[in-house]
């Protein structure tokens, strides 16, 4: 079933909300890379998932690729954010899902990171590996918020808790 505002699917809303919950579950742990979570299903049927390493490295992309014991031929593959596309201290992660014969990647935000944006998009799209973008996009751009603040902004994003006793003044 689809809906005609965005063409995604109700399982398609169920499986990258998965996505997001890996995610969430390494918020802040994963060094200087954003945490991302990764669902593959093949025939309706999870068959991997995979989330952000603690201290990022390696990739959620590549860790649900690694952990699926079984073949990834025909699958999909949703995440939440953009896969990698250039050489740092990991590989590529699109090179991974070109290799593995995923068939279709769905991910929610595009990476702003100048190395990334949309061209993850460009070159699965080369390689005849459908790609859709922007489910739950809203809620997602929320949870990436601290990234792309210290992205766009080269400052950590910092919150602060403070605690503050009540005391009572009584008049005599």
């Amino acid at each position: 079933m689809s809906t005609k505002k965005d063409n995604f699917t109700l399982k398609d809303k169920f499986y990258m909300e998965i996505a997001l919950d890996l995610a969430r579950s390494r918020h802040g742990l994963t060094g200087s890379n954003p945490s991302v979570g990764c669902v593959i299903v093949k025939n309706d049927k999870i068959i991997s998932i995979g989330q952000t390493s603690f201290n990022g490295r390696p990739h959620a992309e590549s860790n649900a690729i690694k952990n699926s014991f079984e073949d990834l031929k025909g699958s999909k593959m949703y995440v939440t954010l953009e896969p990698c596309c250039h050489h740092g201290l990991t590989p590529p992660c699109t090179d991974s899902i070109i290799k593995s014969k995923i068939s279709e990647v769905i991910y929610s935000v595009t990476d702003i990171d100048k190395r990334v944006r949309n061209k993850s998009f460009k070159i699965l799209n080369s390689k005849k590996i459908i790609v859709k973008k922007g489910l739950l996009k809203n809620k997602i751009e929320n949870f990436y918020y601290p990234y792309f603040f210290n992205r766009k902004k080269k400052l950590p994003y910092v919150t602060g808790k403070i605690a503050v006793s009540k005391k009572q003044y009584y008049l005599q």
